[in-house]
């Protein structure tokens, strides 16, 4: 009875070599399609995040301008109650 023995058959070594080459290269391909997903995500977020940000400095600028406003009424009135208490 003939063993049949695939491993010293080197033409045999060689497909298999091939197969798991492509097995690999498929998971690397993949890998790599679920990482751009990922980072096209990260990018996104990072996106709105800088919106919310600009957002906010508005918001700042805003109350800033707002309590230069106020300063100066308080100017105002200051100067007005000491004209008239003098």
């Amino acid at each position: 009875m003939q063993e049949l023995v695939f491993y010293k058959d080197p033409l045999f070594l060689t497909y298999m070599l091939i197969i798991i080459e492509l097995a690999a290269f498929a998971w690397l391909i993949i890998d790599m399609h679920k990482s751009k997903k990922k980072q096209d995500l990260i990018i996104e977020l990072e996106k709105q995040i800088l919106e919310v940000e600009h957002k906010i400095l508005d918001v700042e600028e805003r109350i800033i301008g707002l309590e230069e406003n106020i300063m100066q009424e308080i100017q105002k009135i200051s100067k007005i109650l000491t004209q008239k208490n003098s």
